[in-house]
């Protein structure tokens, strides 16, 4: 199977895959599977939400577990875009699909956007996040 080429000219550009909010439904087990087995570092923690990063990451966090009573469900998967006009682009293209879009606050980061693919996955885009040493 060949290949696809790659869409050199999107209608915003997405730089990577930033971070995942997973739905655990015990908190201090998942840190602790995530912090003692994996090695993720600990960056917060709220009674809700436990950030966590990989060890060359430089944002804030890579995952967030959240405290949910649908254990198992990504929450929302997010990407980082190449600049900051990248976001209301990316807001134009998915209201012009018919997706939802609403503008968000997020810890730790600047201006988000949120919206669903097409099998209504929640997506968030933003282009800066608070970044640590």
């Amino acid at each position: 199977m060949p290949i696809p080429a790659p869409n050199l000219y999107p209608d915003f550009n997405t730089i990577r895959l930033s971070h995942v909010c997973l739905n655990v439904r015990d908190l201090a087990a998942s840190k602790t599977f995530y912090t003692e087995i994996l090695g993720l570092q600990l960056t917060d923690e709220t009674d809700s939400h436990v950030y966590l990063r990989a060890m060359e990451e430089r944002g804030h966090h890579c995952i967030i577990l959240q405290k949910s009573d649908q254990p198992g469900t990504v929450e929302v998967m997010g990407f980082k875009t190449f600049d900051e006009d990248d976001l209301t682009k990316a807001e134009s293209y998915f209201k012009a699909k018919g997706r939802p879009t609403e503008w968000v606050e997020r810890s730790y980061q600047g201006k988000t956007l949120l919206t669903s693919d097409n099998m209504g996955i929640p997506l968030e885009f933003y282009h800066k996040m608070d970044r640590l040493e």
